[in-house]
């Protein structure tokens, strides 16, 4: 009797979806087959589902998880936070930190994890991760399965003294590895310089810009007059070095970018139907305009990078030397909601000085190298670093 109860109640459950699909000749074949659901329709059918379910249904509830999916459809960078998931953001933004830069990227095979950076001296760095390694799991959480770029950021962060379970595939092992992360507090800094000579003894400033934050833009700049003085007549040129850059607050990459171009627009951002939005332009005052200089990039280098990368390289004030950038180059739009939530968009797209798209085609070098994955230092000559000293002969 239980079989056949069982047996009658999925035959009941089966007619009734196949009624409420059409497939049985409720719905003219004509009109599934060209009609287009619009927000009339799904607004009904919402008001159905509220008054119809045969429980009573958490309108709030329902209403966050319908958002939350539909924002995860249009991009990684679009996303839905309820209050709570809020107050958690803005809570562990001041905690610990890992030390990762892990961008969510799509391809063929679904969503995977990419490290775009490592910072010296952090968790990450000292378990041995590196640019170019991939993030399988991050705790019970398979990386095929997240959505948005928020969702990865919010389980790689935490209080410090917590941990962070990972399975990391690296290129050269076979099979991915487990590690736990003890989330530290930051220590990196943004900026790092150093000057460097080559064989016949000409002196260059190496500087490493390793994200774009609060003053890291002052910073530059204080670092590039207290190297230029040591130099002296001695010095040949300026290296920006930008690998492994994830990108961070445009203004302090536009700040770098007018130090050296005298004139015209450094970036602009355009909208729905290319329209326009917004545009950045130089200022005259206290302008490089001769200091030899070389932006060294790579496939990790990402965002606001990028648009500092493209604003010299179409004034021609710099030669971009390594590998095409990480192409990411989006503008969001927060939208706060009565209840506390809210829902980040993208609303434009960055272009170049020369209206070249960054989202999607990254900033092409000059000079193509192929680089190792680092996380580089300032003063060591690797083979990126060589490759930018070898490229002042190109720029003369």
């Amino acid at each position: 009797m239980k079989g056949r109860i069982a047996l009658g109640s999925f035959a009941l459950g089966v007619a009734s979806t196949l009624g409420l699909l059409g497939l049985t000749g409720s719905v003219p074949a004509e009109a599934s087959a060209t009609a287009q659901l619009d927000r009339t329709a799904f607004n009904a059918a919402v008001d159905a589902v509220m008054d119809r379910y045969y429980e009573p249904v958490d309108e709030a509830a329902l209403l966050s998880a319908g958002l939350r999916a539909m924002l995860a459809q249009l991009d990684p960078h679009s996303h839905f936070l309820g209050a709570d998931e809020r107050k958690a953001v803005r809570k562990r933004a001041s905690g610990g930190v890992t030390g990762l830069s892990v961008a969510l990227r799509r391809d063929d095979h679904g969503p995977h994890l990419e490290i775009l950076a490592v910072a010296p001296d952090s968790p990450a760095h000292r378990k041995g991760l590196r640019p170019g390694d991939r993030l399988v799991r991050i705790g019970e959480h398979e990386a095929t399965a997240l959505d948005t770029q928020i969702e990865v950021e919010m389980l790689l962060a935490g209080a410090i003294g917590d941990e962070v379970a990972l399975l990391v595939q690296s290129p050269d092992r076979p099979e991915p590895r487990a590690l736990e992360l003890v989330l530290d507090k930051p220590r990196t800094k943004m900026v790092e310089s150093a000057i460097v000579e080559d064989a016949a003894g000409r002196k260059f400033v190496h500087l490493v810009v390793r994200r774009f934050g609060p003053e890291s833009g002052d910073a530059v700049h204080r670092a590039l007059a207290s190297k230029q003085r040591i130099a002296g007549p001695a010095l040949a040129g300026v290296i920006l070095d930008l690998r492994g850059n994830p990108g961070g607050e445009v203004d302090e990459a536009l700040v770098i970018a007018d130090r050296f171009v005298e004139k015209g627009v450094l970036t602009r951002t355009r909208g729905r139907g290319g329209r326009i939005l917004r545009e950045e332009s130089a200022h005259a005052g206290n302008t490089d305009t001769t200091t030899p200089l070389i932006v060294l990039q790579d496939r990790h280098s990402a965002s606001a990078s990028e648009l500092l990368a493209v604003a010299l390289q179409d004034h021609h004030r710099a030669l971009v030397v390594g590998e095409r950038s990480y192409g990411k180059g989006t503008v969001q739009e927060v939208l706060g909601l009565p209840d506390g939530s809210a829902a980040t968009f993208t609303i434009a797209r960055y272009y170049s000085p020369a209206d070249r798209p960054i989202d999607g085609e990254g900033v092409v070098p000059d000079v193509p190298v192929l680089l190792s994955p680092t996380t580089p230092a300032a003063g060591v000559v690797d083979d990126g670093l060589q490759a930018a000293i070898d490229a002042f002969s190109l720029a003369r």
